[in-house]
């Protein structure tokens, strides 16, 4: 199904240039303007809050999970994950603030979930501003009032949720600093715009002092938190002495944005209310650890699976069996028969149109969350001839774009 304002757009050719002509910060410009969409997207408000009130549930219930099946023990819960031990030490029990992004496919008047990524270190936050840019358009002016669209900036709500007052600082580790830089520099400009001066660092920067942390010398009052809970093991002890820092988000967030925490919930979902069961099927592909799926029934239905690497991010670990024949999709079983993978049904989302472009064109839509609701989104779309992984990070093919609500 086609959003009405989607199709004016469309229609219009005189509108099709909006996104070459965008006044974008010179950050932003650097880090993205070189792999834009050419179009905006539109979506319904309602659905934008509808789909986000949906995601919550599904992520309360994620939530419940350590006291429905593993007796409120986080280390069983994650040791059913197949995280180490050490890692499972550094995670309270407590639930952890709600921020995240599912990433999404649109499938008729249905979006349905591939994964869902949990805490701070989400990829995109930035992309507001690109909505706003587009909101901003003079060439776009009349349609935005005609339509009354507007836009909703991902970074407004992370620091709202993360409080403005203090000293912030978003820390990394292992020289993703630097690898990312552009696009760290990017979202520290987002920030300034919102009025908030955020530090960057890495976590084997910080020292700790009276019991707060502190980067190079500057006492933190909060520490957004970029890296990984696997490299935070060897610093565990300068952050559990600086406790006066609030850690943003806590590292139990690694429990809910772990694909095996999905098959986890996929199969046992018999073992649900009702009302939970009908979220889940609303929601969630069939998924499954793949250790626990015959490697026939795998083999045989490789044209209508994907198999993805539990931990991992920005497109790595992932396999689409439809892209390989029989033989490499063999191999790639065998491959990973021992390490933490899952197996899920695959997804055919329906077909994006590009102005200008023939070519049909898939689509992620990344609904940012936090305890208040939806909180924006990220575009990111490449022709499907491209390939299967829409990541930014881990596809130099994938582009973005910015979404106006109506």
């Amino acid at each position: 199904m086609t959003d009405r304002v989607t199709e004016a757009y469309l229609a219009d050719e005189s509108l099709h240039g909006v996104m070459g002509q965008l006044d974008l910060p010179p950050h932003f410009a650097a880090n993205y303007g070189h792999r834009l969409v050419g179009r905006p997207f539109f979506l319904e408000e309602a659905v934008a809050h509808e789909i986000a009130a949906d995601l919550l549930d599904f992520f309360q219930l994620l939530f419940t999970l350590p006291g429905r099946f593993f007796g409120g023990s986080t280390a069983r819960f994650a040791e059913a994950l197949g995280l180490p031990p050490a890692e499972a030490a550094l995670m309270s029990a407590e639930r952890p603030p709600m921020h995240g992004r599912a990433d999404i496919y649109r499938v008729g008047d249905r979006f349905r979930l591939l994964e869902v990524n949990a805490g701070a270190q989400l990829g995109g936050p930035d992309l507001g501003e690109l909505s706003r840019a587009i909101h901003e358009a003079p060439v776009l002016a009349p349609f935005v009032a005609e339509h009354r669209l507007a836009y909703v900036n991902p970074i407004g709500h992370l620091l709202d949720a993360v409080g403005r007052d203090g000293t912030i600082a978003f820390v990394e580790e292992g020289g993703m600093l630097a690898r990312f830089a552009k696009g760290f520099a990017s979202i520290r400009e987002a920030c300034r715009r919102e009025g908030v001066d955020v530090l960057l660092g890495e976590l084997h920067e910080l020292t700790e002092r009276n019991g707060h942390l502190h980067l190079r010398g500057t006492k933190l009052d909060v520490v957004v938190r970029y890296f990984s809970v696997t490299q935070a093991v060897g610093k565990s002890d300068v952050l559990v002495k600086g406790h006066r820092t609030r850690l943003y988000t806590p590292f139990a967030s690694h429990l809910y944005g772990n694909k095996s925490t999905l098959a986890l919930l996929s199969e046992r979902r018999d073992e649900l209310e009702d009302d939970e069961k009908a979220l889940v099927d609303k929601l969630l592909p069939w998924t499954r650890y793949l250790r626990d799926v015959p490697r026939d029934e795998v083999r045989a239905r490789r044209e209508d699976l994907i198999v993805k690497a539990a931990g991992e991010f920005a497109g790595t670990g992932i396999h689409p069996g439809w892209l390989v024949g029989d033989r490499e999709w063999a191999e790639l079983l065998d491959a990973v028969e021992k390490e933490p993978y899952v197996v899920q049904e695959r997804i055919r989302p329906d077909p994006d149109v590009v102005p200008g472009d023939p070519r049909p064109w898939l689509t992620t839509w990344g609904w940012f969350l936090t305890d208040a609701g939806f909180a924006g989104m990220s575009i990111r779309s490449m022709p499907f001839e491209d390939g299967a992984v829409v990541s930014y990070a881990g596809n130099p093919l994938t582009k973005v774009s910015g979404l106006l609500v109506h």
